[in-house]
């Protein structure tokens, strides 16, 4: 498994007769487009609850693990990023990166669909996705426009998320968060 690569040929399945589509490991999947999704997910953001973006997020990285053919622990780092970012593209939630930045990750997400004004639908569904993946809960924190996801323990989030609005950037909050820091 440590070769396992995304393959994208037969992610999809057309069946024209019955005018459906399924996703390998997903079962059957609607094509929307983001104008359509984005009320919802504003909607969302506006109640105060994404759970049912951060679920979507979680069988998301239920593909991802079925793509790798096991536990992502059983797999490499590589492999693991690799076909959570094909996942996330053939989806089209953009193109998926992640960085460290000393002890932290920030994911990047290039092509992000516009669907709030912060980014938090799309923290909740990277979050579920990376917490089905590493099989602990992991959250997502948006700390840039540009589509910069800081991950964290969920006890910090908040914290990280005000850090964020005051106009703290990522090296800051990193600095903030690292031992020792001001947090």
């Amino acid at each position: 498994m440590a070769g396992a690569s995304f393959d994208p040929g037969g992610f999809f399945e057309f069946d024209l007769a019955t005018g459906s589509i399924a996703a390998r490991g997903a079962g059957r999947v609607l094509v929307l487009s983001d104008s359509v999704v984005a009320p919802l997910v504003s909607a969302a953001v506006a109640n105060g609850d994404l759970t049912s973006v951060r679920k979507l997020g979680r069988e998301l990285g239920e593909c991802v693990l079925e793509g790798l053919g096991g536990g992502a622990l059983d797999a490499t780092v590589e492999a693991v990023l690799e076909s959570a970012a094909g996942v996330l593209s053939v989806m089209g939630w953009g193109r998926l990166r992640v960085e460290r930045w000393g002890d932290a990750l920030v994911a990047s997400l290039d092509h992000i669909p516009r669907l709030d004004e912060d980014h938090l639908g799309v923290a909740a569904l990277l979050g579920g996705l990376l917490s089905a993946l590493a099989e602990h809960e992991i959250a997502c924190v948006p700390v840039s426009s540009a589509g910069h996801f800081l991950l964290v323990d969920p006890s910090v989030a908040q914290k990280v998320w005000k850090w964020s609005r005051s106009g703290d950037d990522i090296a800051a909050i990193v600095g903030r968060l690292a031992p020792g820091g001001a947090a």
